[in-house]
């Protein structure tokens, strides 16, 4: 059925170079390859919260900055990051607001504050993990 996706008029490869900082490589067969993947941990499923909006700024060889943005004006919102599309990455630390924390790990959960956002400058360690498609609450790394 993947073959539809050609004649399908909505374009979603801009959507994954702003909000994953990826790309879909192949033909006929999509296999993603991107700095981040995100997940709702309160409705236990991969993609972004609602009301949550991220935007990739940047990336460079073993870093890359994101924008979260919560744009609900009363309900604060949890999305948790992860490492790549498929965990291959490793966040080593990330920077906010002037504040570096270490991570070690391929997931990050952020939590978004109503009306507010963050930029995060992660430091990363690629294709250090092996790739699973597990959730990231499955996972027992």
């Amino acid at each position: 059925a993947d073959y539809l996706l050609e004649m399908n008029p909505a374009e979603t490869d801009t959507l994954v170079n702003l909000m994953l900082g990826g790309y879909f490589a192949g033909g006929r067969i999509w296999t993603l390859h991107s700095r981040f993947r995100y997940f709702d941990p309160e409705r236990r499923r991969s993609g972004m919260p609602e009301d949550v909006g991220a935007l990739v700024e940047k990336l460079g060889a073993d870093s890359a900055t994101l924008n979260l943005v919560n744009v609900n004006p009363v309900e604060p919102r949890t999305v948790i990051v992860q490492a790549g599309g498929y965990g291959e990455h490793t966040f080593e630390s990330v920077t906010t607001d002037g504040q570096t924390t270490a991570i070690g790990g391929p997931h990050l959960k952020v939590r978004l504050e109503p009306g507010c956002g963050t930029r995060l400058v992660f430091r990363m360690a690629r294709y250090k993990n092996q790739p699973t498609l597990a959730y990231p609450w499955d996972q027992t790394r």
